[in-house]
């Protein structure tokens, strides 16, 4: 009995011998490099180093949005013991100044790994420098900063946790800001701890690109500021600003109101978030007639001078009645544009045939994106001539019938004062390296020319006049001669006109030779209602700003002085006794204030020798006097019409002639 048993022993000792020599042959001979693989792999492992997200600057280097390197500690309560949990929890209850009772609750509250603090300033590494506890972990968990909260939301846009951008610059720019990752290759004993590194198999990480923007923080603090006060101050729902080199198509700063801080991206809704300067479109309304007058004077089709019948305000077209509220019996070329006929810029309008109205449009950026570096942008709307009523062409002469976006408007607005050139909008100078080596330079793209140097004179010289005498007297500044175009639209809303409005104006300083292009659109303001009353003035306060503080712009000072018509008296004098005109099938018209030119001098006034002036000096001689004026060229004045020491009365329009010197543009004037 006793050796059976030992013998059954022996035999099951035997075969599991052989059990364990079979396996051990399999796993040493058969299987070998699918273990060694295995082995390997738990020994040696390949860390991953984030790349340092690349920095978006503005025109002058001031950085706009970059990375902060911070970091993140948690636990493997798989390695903790009792012991090690209360460690830890005392370690970073000192660190963060919270309860021991709150980190001990983090790591019973669940299995595996638990994060006890996330992005934590870098510096507070230096607080664990000789903590080691097995299963307790610091990475690498960066966060995206933008150095003024929500300046300039809407450019730069944000990024997901994992540092991808989702709108604007950062996604637009993603894969020039996205760095290329290190890797450390480490070997681990059994318990997971590093035991050494292997620094011929590891890369250091390469930092992102960086982005140097169109933009100036100088400015773009300024839009912002004036158009969130401009909103406020008529209870509008929203404003939209944008301030542009026509010369070139730079943005020089770009804003919606409200806005959001991108950090927190996630606490506004997707209309907060969205680009409205370039994804929402509108009816431009009156702004529309610099564009549509432009059209005319190319093609010889009026004169300034020239007397237009106005109806006293009324004409009829088919079934529509085209209005205006200030109702003048006859207007000239020149008064259409200043006091924004409705009646006149239609009546001017049947002269152009409508396939070279279309063609032109076309040719100012209607109907077409922009192509600017910047997500979501809308194509607009634009009629073909195929699909005109006969109400198309008249209406679409002041701002009907056709959808723009704030972005095309300004884009096409510029082309009428830098000499008839259409720029494609810019908001990227250039990218460069960790090194600060140019990745790619980013120059101005000129899109074609759209009207002759001469008719871009002509149609900036009639823009003069729509500030100092005409519906865009608000826009009037202390220490600027400014040119620009008020608009006022009212929405349509699901098939029909209704009482509410887009206020618009449209900008441009210094007079003669511009460099700053604005654009400002209030939505559905609460009070004023109209470009002129509560566009203009934001426009004034940023030009006013911009000249204190950027000596660049204009390094020559003037001032002017004119009688002013405060706000009470202008909206008095302009509303009493006129109700707002509706746009209806068969009633079109928009409401402009009618303002009188304020004249401090007497009717005879004796001319003064303009000769070897500056443009602005003379400019600004001719408006004290409340005198008209037709100018020719830019630069200094080499001729004058009416003779010095010739009486002439007040109102009487002088032609001067320009040419430019190394002097004026030594100065920078206007």
């Amino acid at each position: 009995m006793i050796n059976s048993r030992a013998l059954l022993i022996t035999f099951l000792l035997v075969v599991g011998f052989m059990a364990i020599a079979v396996k051990l042959f399999n796993i040493q001979v058969l299987e070998h490099d699918r273990y060694a693989k295995i082995a390997k792999n738990q020994q040696d492992k390949a860390l991953v180093i984030k790349a340092e997200r690349g920095m978006i600057k503005d025109r002058n280097g001031d950085i706009l949005s970059y990375t902060l390197n911070d970091v993140s500690f948690f636990v493997d309560t798989r390695m903790l013991s009792q012991t090690s949990k209360g460690r830890i929890a005392a370690k970073f209850s000192q660190v963060f100044a919270k309860s021991e009772k709150h980190y001990l609750n983090l790591m019973e509250s669940a299995k595996g790994n638990v994060f006890l603090e996330r992005k934590v300033p870098r510096e507070k590494l230096l607080e664990f420098q000789n903590f080691i506890v097995d299963g307790f972990v610091s990475v690498d968990d960066p966060t995206r900063n933008y150095s003024y909260g929500n300046l300039a939301s809407h450019l730069l846009g944000y990024v997901n946790n994992d540092l991808i951008g989702l709108d604007g610059v950062e996604r637009t720019f993603d894969d020039y800001l996205t760095g290329i990752d290190g890797l450390l290759y480490v070997e681990r004993d059994v318990q997971g701890r590093i035991v050494t590194v292997k620094d011929e198999l590891s890369r250091k990480p390469k930092s992102g690109n960086n982005v140097y923007l169109t933009i100036d923080t100088k400015y773009q603090k300024i839009l912002e500021q004036e158009l969130k006060k401009g909103v406020d101050d008529c209870g509008a729902v929203s404003g939209i600003g944008i301030l542009m080199n026509p010369n070139t198509g730079e943005i020089l700063a770009l804003a919606n109101y409200p806005s959001f801080n991108p950090s927190e991206y996630y606490k506004v809704n997707d209309k907060v978030r969205r680009n409205r300067a370039l994804t929402d479109t509108y009816e431009p309304g009156s702004t529309m007639k610099a564009l549509t007058m432009a059209v005319l004077l190319d093609n010889g089709l009026v004169n300034e001078d020239e007397i237009i019948n106005t109806e006293n305000g009324r004409y009829k077209i088919a079934n529509a009645n085209i209005i205006d509220v200030n109702k003048y019996e006859k207007l000239s070329v020149r008064e259409v544009l200043e006091h924004s006929s409705n009646v006149g810029i239609t009546k001017l309008s049947e002269r152009i045939d409508e396939r070279t109205f279309y063609k032109y449009l076309r040719d100012f950026g209607f109907g077409n994106s922009t192509s600017i570096s910047l997500p979501s942008e809308s194509a607009g709307f634009l009629k073909k001539p195929d699909y005109y009523s006969t109400l198309s062409k008249p209406f679409i002469s002041f701002g009907y019938e056709i959808s723009v976006t704030p972005i095309q408007m300004i884009a096409a607005f510029s082309s009428l004062i830098n000499g008839g050139t259409l720029y494609q909008p810019r908001i990227i100078d250039k990218v460069v390296d960790e090194d600060d080596q140019v990745i790619e330079q980013f120059d101005s793209k000129r899109i074609r020319n759209v009207i002759s140097q001469t008719t871009s004179e002509r149609i900036k010289n009639l823009m003069f006049g729509v500030v100092e005498h005409g519906t865009g007297k608000l826009a009037r500044c202390s220490n600027m001669l400014v040119g620009g175009k008020t608009g006022t639209s009212q929405k349509f809303i699901d098939g029909q006109y209704v009482k509410d409005y887009n206020a618009s104006f449209i900008g441009f300083f210094p007079a003669d030779k511009p460099e700053v292009v604005g654009l400002i659109l209030i939505n559905s303001p609460a009070t004023g209602k109209y470009g002129g009353i509560v566009a203009a003035p934001v426009y004034k306060r940023i030009v006013s700003r911009i000249v204190e503080e950027d000596i660049k712009v204009i390094p020559q000072r003037i001032s002017f002085s004119r009688e002013e018509h405060p706000l009470d008296q202008l909206l008095e004098s302009s509303f009493s006794n006129d109700e707002p005109v509706f746009l209806q099938t068969a009633n079109i018209g928009e409401v402009v204030p009618k303002i009188e030119t304020a004249n401090q001098y007497s009717s005879r006034l004796t001319m003064p020798n303009l000769v070897n002036r500056s443009l602005r000096d003379a400019l600004a001689i001719l408006n004290e006097m409340g005198l008209r004026y037709d100018i020719k060229g830019s630069g200094k004045v080499v001729e004058q019409s009416i003779k010095p020491g010739t009486q002439i009365n007040s109102g009487a329009v002088c032609t001067i002639k320009c040419e430019d010197n190394n002097m004026l543009q030594t100065l920078g004037v206007f």
